[in-house]
């Protein structure tokens, strides 16, 4: 960035109003952090502009300093780290494969998981553990590629987008991943628990084990057996008229999600430190065997 972006201070968008601060969140720490945030709000007297995004929508709110607080579900990317930007990573959450209810697969390898989105296999007869219930119907992949610059997330099933089948189905938004998945009862797909309760007038839809590991066990994601996940951070700026409230805002988040983020399917830094997970300040970099550094730093 150049001199005069260095030297530029916070400028929020007309559309934010006169407020204190403004911060931005994503597809799922909208629903998880609004309600929470607005408490807090009140009971410090401070106008914030808690406003819904994506990855993405922070990465452009940040680049043009119109944010004070920005939400990421991935790891950051090589272009996500602005000067001045510090990443408070506050946990991780499994990501489930689901399904339909009557859908009788109840547990997948993460190899047959790999096999099903890469289109390396087609028909349900091809899994070892369909054991012929689903006859020879073919398999429907549904999957969302959000942040695909960014390390982390889906890609601990396939590392990247090319790596998916051509007959997967695509969608954008996390409703439309649970409606067509429930729209057939041959579909697979991946999100996390906690969005499968705030979505469920989409559909009603059941969370696999993988390779006998069930998304609703944090036991399995605290030692970092599960293998496919998202990673929730907050940032701030180093420097800023607003460091100091910001950062109070992001410890107040983390001490919020040390007491309730089992209710949100989440794993909070605390108990990553003590598993071992690897940590720079506040950014979780890397799990506890040190072999996958899921942050790309420069």
């Amino acid at each position: 960035m150049d001199a005069t972006w260095l030297e530029q201070p916070i400028q929020y968008d007309k559309k934010s109003g006169d407020v204190d601060m403004v911060v931005t969140l994503g597809q799922q720490t909208y629903p998880a952090l609004r309600t929470f945030i607005e408490e807090y709000a009140r009971d410090k007297a401070l106008k914030v502009s808690i406003e819904p995004g994506s990855c993405g929508v922070t990465a452009k709110k940040l680049r043009r300093k119109s944010a004070d607080v920005g939400a990421y579900c991935c790891p950051p990317g090589k272009t996500d780290r602005l000067p001045g930007v510090v990443f408070h990573t506050i946990g991780v959450a499994p990501i489930a494969l689901v399904t339909r209810p009557d859908n009788p697969v109840e547990n997948l390898t993460l190899q047959d998981a790999r096999d099903i989105f890469s289109g390396q296999k087609v028909r349900w007869s091809e899994v070892p553990a369909e054991k012929g219930l689903l006859s020879d119907q073919e398999i429907q992949p549904v999957a969302r590629l959000h942040c695909k610059k960014r390390p982390g997330h889906w890609r601990g099933l396939l590392d990247d987008q090319d790596s998916f089948g051509a007959k997967i189905r695509e969608v954008g938004v996390i409703p439309d991943m649970i409606t067509n998945v429930a729209g057939n009862r041959y579909s697979i797909g991946y999100e996390t628990l906690y969005m499968l309760d705030v979505y469920k007038e989409k559909g009603d839809l059941k969370a696999l084990s993988i390779d006998g590991m069930h998304p609703s066990d944090l036991n399995n994601m605290i030692d970092a057996s599960y293998p496919v996940y998202r990673t929730y951070s907050l940032t701030s700026w180093a420097d800023s008229d607003n460091s100091e409230r910001a950062r109070a805002l992001i410890e107040a988040i983390m001490s919020h999600m040390e007491e309730q983020g089992d209710n949100y399917g989440i794993v909070p830094a605390s108990k990553l430190r003590q598993a071992g997970w690897q940590f720079n300040g506040d950014e979780l970099v890397g799990e506890p065997d040190g072999d996958r550094v899921f942050s790309e730093r420069e």
